[in-house]
């Protein structure tokens, strides 16, 4: 949490109406779309143990499972351009550079070399439509504020939302 507060880090919180997917160890608020808590979660557990049951363990381990995926993405990132993995201390804007170059590389490679050999390696046969449009204005910047019984709430509801829309349409 401190990584967000400090405006001097340059952090990039999520554009309005976006979030990212964060583990028990975050507030569930404005932005950052945690898990439920005192409900199973972590992928060993499904593996290891019955089938997810009700409404909320599906949704964790369908939380669980993105999270994964973003996890193996940058694996596969940082083992193929290992400058990702050791960043030298470059000025903020020289390393935003080197990491979306990477990351246009790696998206490339992606949509152009279905058999490419690091992809291999981090690939559990996901499907994903890369040529999704993508809205060039969401790199806005977002103003940090403190997390308040409000903003807890409201992303309380929308994970609410988002855990009944999926059975709705299963």
């Amino acid at each position: 949490m401190d990584t967000l507060r400090k405006p001097s880090l340059h952090f990039p919180h999520p554009p309005t109406g976006k979030y990212y997917p964060v583990d028990a160890g975050y507030p569930n608020f404005t932005g950052y779309l945690g898990p439920y808590k005192a409900t199973r979660y972590h992928l060993p557990h499904f593996r290891l143990g019955p089938r997810a049951r009700g409404r909320n363990e599906v949704f964790n381990y369908l939380h669980s499972s993105l999270r994964s995926f973003i996890e193996r993405s940058f694996g596969c990132c940082k083992a193929r351009w290992k400058i990702l993995d050791n960043m030298p201390p470059f000025p903020l804007k020289t390393t935003t550079h080197i990491i979306v170059a990477c990351m246009a590389l790696h998206n490339f490679i992606r949509r152009n070399d279905t058999d490419d050999e690091e992809f291999m390696l981090f690939n559990e046969n996901v499907q994903f439509d890369y040529d999704a449009e993508v809205d060039e204005n969401i790199l806005e910047d977002v103003i940090w504020e403190e997390p308040n019984q409000e903003s807890i709430r409201q992303m309380k509801q929308v994970r609410d939302n988002i855990r009944n829309h999926m059975f709705t349409n299963v």
